[in-house]
């Protein structure tokens, strides 16, 4: 199921509709009680996007930080480690503003500017909010 929605959501990424079309598939998300489950698929489905707008913060964000303190700080580290992006950097600088464990997350934000296989575009937006 989740496998479907988030399909949706990549078929219509570059459309002017992307918004409402994430907003309705994270609404059935949230319907089926997919829980902590589909934290891992939505990040991976914004790694294959690493500088789409996913809105700010969007309703991927919304429903995984629901996590938070549950799981979803390790999964998000897990992802900017498999492939940092513009999003899930500004996800991590959230969870380092939020006050435990900042230097752990400041250290996952500089490593991302000592990668080779990460865009300029990106590592400019992680010296930015660092």
């Amino acid at each position: 199921m989740i496998d479907g929605l988030i399909k949706e959501m990549e078929d219509r990424i570059d459309c002017d509709d992307f918004e409402e079309v994430q907003e309705k598939c994270m609404f059935q998300i949230e319907q089926e009680n997919l829980g902590i489950a589909a934290v891992e698929p939505l990040l991976r489905f914004m790694e294959r996007h690493p500088l789409s707008d996913f809105g700010m913060p969007g309703a991927i964000v919304h429903y995984v930080e629901r996590f938070y303190k549950n799981g979803y700080e390790d999964l998000l580290t897990a992802s900017v480690a498999r492939r940092p992006t513009r999003h899930t950097a500004w996800m991590i600088n959230r969870i380092k503003n939020a006050g435990e464990s900042a230097e752990k997350y400041e250290k996952v934000l500089q490593d991302i500017l000592e990668r080779q296989d990460v865009e300029q575009e990106i590592k400019d937006f992680v010296k930015e909010i660092l």
